[in-house]
C-alpha cells in the first residue's frame, strides 16, 4: 500500500513503559495534545499484546525486528554474565533489524538511545549504554563517547547549548532527534524515551508523576513534529504495560500449608506447575482468587508459543492485576507488596497493554482492535519501502486516504 507513494520518511518514537491506559482512560486526565492529535488523525490500536519477557530490552528488539525474544536473542534486560558492551551491542540481536534493512536499502538511518544499538550500522547513532547506573539515572558521557559520528555531538550543541550535561534524559533524546530532523533529515529515525518507565518504578504504575513526565514527553514530541520534513510518518510505540506490586503471592508457601508435595517454577510473571498434583491444587484455588491471588490458568499452547523454554510445565497460572508471584518459601501466602510499578508480567494479562499509533503521509484515520507486537516492525518497514526479512507476522492493514 505504501510502495506506490515512496519516498517517505519515518520517525519512530518509543515511550518506555507507556501503558495504553495512560492514553485510553479519561479519568487519568493526561494532557497530551500532540499524541492525541496523532491518534485522531492516524491509526491507533486499542492495545498491543507484547512478548515474553515483557521487559524493555526484549520488547524493543521485538519492535525493531518483528521476532520474539527467543529468536532475536534479547531475552532479558541484562546479560547475566558479561561486559556491558555485550549487553548493549547491536550484534547481540540475531535477526534483522529495521535499521539494518533500511541501511541495506541505501537509506539514511538514525538511532537515538534505542536499546541494543551499540555499534549499530546506522548512519547516526546515540546508543543506550552505561558503565554504571545510579538507580534509573544514566551518565551522559558513556553514551556520547560511543556515538557515531563523533562530530554530531558538537553540532547538536550548536543548536542546543545545554545538550551536554551530567545525565542523559528524555530531553537529551529529543534534542538529538530535533537536530537530526532539522539538519540531516534521515529516512528512518528511531528515538527512545525512558523517563515514564523510570518514574513508574519509583512512584507507582500510572502515578500522577509518571503522567506529568508523559506530558513533558508530549511537549517534546510536538517539537519533533514541527521539525519534521514533508512526507514524514510518525509512529508512537511502547514496550510494555505497567502494574503495581500491591500484593505478593508466595505459591511455595501455599503448597507447603496445603501439604502438597511438589514445587513450582516462576517465569515471566507466571506460576508454572511441574507435576499434575501441583497443577490440580492451583486449579482449585482459582475459585477464590481474592484469597489466593491466583486469577486464571494460562493455556500451555499460549505459553509454549511465547516462551518455548517453559514447555516442560504441566500447567501455568497467572495472578490477579497488581498481584505479583515471588519464589519465597517463608512468610504469608498472600501478603503486602511495596506498591511500586513493575513489568515483566505475562503479556496477555487483562489490561496490561502497550501502545501503537501511526500518523502522517499516506495513513488514513482508523481504529484497530488489540494487535500483536510482532506486527509492528513489518508495518513500519512498509512505510519506507523495505522489508524486515525475519518478521514472524504480516504488516497491519493500514488504510490510505
Amino acid at each position: 500500500m505504501f510502495a506506490a507513494q515512496l519516498p517517505r520518511k519515518l520517525v519512530v518514537i518509543s515511550i518506555d513503559g507507556l501503558d495504553a491506559r495512560l492514553l485510553n482512560q479519561p479519568s487519568l486526565h493526561v494532557k497530551a495534545p500532540n499524541i492525541r492529535r496523532l491518534m485522531r488523525n492516524g491509526v491507533s490500536a486499542a492495545g498491543v499484546v507484547g512478548v515474553a519477557p515483557s521487559d524493555s530490552w526484549p520488547s524493543h528488539a521485538a519492535l525493531a525486528t518483528g521476532t520474539p525474544p527467543f529468536e532475536n536473542g534479547i531475552t532479558s534486560n541484562f546479560v547475566p554474565h558479561g561486559p556491558a558492551e555485550v549487553f548493549a551491542s547491536a550484534s547481540t540481536i540475531q535477526t534483522q533489524t529495521l535499521w539494518d534493512a533500511a541501511t541495506a536499502a541505501g537509506l539514511k538511518t538514525a538511532t537515538v538511545y534505542w536499546p541494543s544499538t551499540l555499534g549499530a550500522r546506522s548512519t547516526f547513532n546515540f546508543p543506550e549504554y552505561w558503565d554504571s547506573r545510579r538507580g534509573n539515572a544514566v551518565d551522559f558521557e558513556p553514551i556520547v563517547s560511543r556515538s557515531h559520528p563523533p562530530s554530531a555531538v558538537a553540532l547538536i550543541e550548536q543548536m542546543f547549548p545545554s545538550f551536554e550535561k551530567g545525565l542523559w534524559d528524555d530531553s537529551s533524546s529529543a534534542a538529538a532527534a530535533q537536530w537530526l530532523l532539522a539538519t540531516e533529515k534521515p529516512d528512518l529515525l528511531m528515538v527512545h524515551m525512558a523517563e515514564v518507565d523510570a518514574e513508574q518504578h519509583d512512584t507507582g504504575a500510572l502515578s500522577v508523576y509518571a503522567r506529568e513526565m508523559l506530558e513533558d514527553d508530549d511537549d517534546m514530541i510536538g517539537q519533533l513534529i514541527a521539525k519534521a520534513p514533508p512526507r514524514t510518518v510518525f509512529a508512537l510505540v511502547s514496550d510494555h504495560g505497567f502494574e503495581n506490586q500491591n500484593y505478593l503471592v508466595r505459591p511455595r508457601v501455599m503448597l507447603k500449608r496445603a501439604g502438597i508435595a511438589g514445587d513450582v517454577e516462576l517465569a515471566d510473571g507466571l506460576i508454572g506447575a511441574t507435576d499434575a498434583r501441583v497443577a490440580a491444587y492451583f486449579r482449585r484455588v482459582i475459585a477464590e482468587p481474592k484469597r489466593s491471588g491466583i486469577a486464571r490458568e494460562v493455556p500451555m499452547a499460549e505459553v509454549t508459543a511465547k516462551a518455548p523454554a517453559l514447555s516442560k510445565w504441566v500447567a501455568a497460572f497467572d495472578t490477579l492485576p497488581n498481584y505479583v508471584a515471588i519464589g519465597e518459601d517463608r512468610g504469608p501466602a498472600l501478603g503486602p507488596g511495596n506498591h511500586l510499578g513493575v513489568h515483566g508480567l505475562w503479556p496477555t494479562r487483562p489490561g496490561y497493554r502497550s501502545v501503537f499509533i501511526l500518523c502522517g503521509d499516506g495513513v488514513a484515520a482508523d481504529k484497530l482492535d488489540q494487535i500483536d507486537m510482532l506486527r509492528i516492525a513489518p508495518t513500519l518497514a512498509s512505510v519506507i519501502g523495505v522489508r524486515v526479512k525475519d518478521a514472524k507476522r504480516p504488516a497491519l492493514p493500514i488504510q490510505t486516504p
